[in-house]
């Protein structure tokens, strides 16, 4: 029999119907999985049909009213029982095939994360619509791994893997950032190879309670944040320190962040004639004419929020022999 697969779906407040979601579980092509369920929080009316539910491969924990992701996630993780994990929002939709070609492709041993195509689904801005661009275009373990500090590199719902590599990475942190991207940055750090299913697999539902929205973990300062803890673990850049492209807001919250994890921020460089010439947190900011030159010897961030900034910096960092991915990061 073909290895068992632990999906587990957190059911909290603002889900106003997960019945669907459970109909797409039941109705895979890959029968041998279970569906770890854990109320936190949600409406009565759904809770009630979610226990009342019967299938063999459906357990059910209520933690009752008071709603707590993180917990939901840790408890039913613990009381799962396949070799592989999976992951679902209740609120969501999901092809039938889906856990079936995600355990082909796991089961190959090319990667060790696995994520899907997404159809975004009723989106409250063009934002969403980048960000799903983006992160469906994501797609070889060398894209991830390249530009895993613009943005959450893969969707939480949408991947698998085994409870094993989940758990030998330290599963979900408490450390104040969102755990999935924290997750996804230590697995990265440690050379897990991440893979996708180009096909459209998951229909990913964007609601205004969405926790991106919503949670003090997910504001832009933290997730500056994270990225800079993440970045100040890597061992070239505690022995080279970096200088960042762009002295603005962005820049200024990644070099602060930097230096608070004992970074060496050498320089910034900017293209605001206001600026140049300055300093920025004690560091000297200079013109593009020096770019790709002075301070060479450093790791290069692109900080740049403005619209198309990313890819101008790429551009000036592939013409100046910059290797992405290894002395040049984009984050943002």
């Amino acid at each position: 029999m073909s290895d068992l697969v632990s999906v587990v779906l957190p059911v909290g407040p603002g889900v106003s119907d997960a019945g669907l979601a459970l109909d797409d579980l039941f109705g895979q092509t890959y029968e041998n999985l279970e569906v770890v369920a854990v109320l936190n929080g949600c409406p009565e009316f759904v809770r009630g049909d979610f226990l009342g539910r019967k299938d063999r491969r459906f357990r059910v924990i209520d933690l009752g009213n008071k709603p707590s992701l993180l917990n939901a996630l840790d408890l039913a993780v613990s009381k799962s029982r396949g070799r592989w994990l999976a992951r679902m929002d209740a609120d969501d939709r999901c092809d039938s095939t889906r856990i079936e070609k995600q355990v082909e492709f796991l089961e190959v041993g090319e990667y060790e994360v696995v994520s899907c195509g997404i159809s975004l689904k009723e989106a409250m801005g063009d934002g969403m619509h980048r960000y799903v661009d983006w992160v469906n275009g994501l797609d070889t373990p060398e894209k991830v791994s390249r530009e895993r500090f613009i943005e959450s590199p893969v969707v939480q719902p949408t991947v698998m893997m085994t409870k094993r590599l989940f758990e030998e990475a330290g599963g979900y942190l408490r450390n104040g950032f969102a755990e999935d991207y924290d997750l996804w940055l230590r697995l990265l750090e440690h050379g897990a190879r991440f893979g996708k299913i180009p096909e459209l697999l998951y229909d990913w539902y964007d609601r205004p309670n969405r926790l991106t929205r919503s949670d003090s973990r997910f504001e832009h300062k933290m997730m500056l944040a994270l990225k800079a803890d993440a970045l100040a673990r890597l061992p070239e850049i505690r022995e080279k320190g970096v200088v960042i492209s762009g002295a603005g807001p962005i820049g200024k919250v990644l070099g602060r962040e930097l230096i608070s994890r004992g970074i060496s921020v050498r320089g910034y460089f900017e293209v605001s004639p206001k600026r140049i010439g300055s300093t920025c947190q004690g560091a000297p900011i200079a013109g593009p004419e020096e770019f790709g030159s002075r301070w060479r010897d450093s790791i290069l961030l692109a900080a740049v929020g403005a619209g198309g900034g990313r890819f101008k910096i790429r551009e000036l960092a592939n013409e100046a022999s910059f290797r992405e991915g290894r002395d040049f990061w984009c984050c943002c």
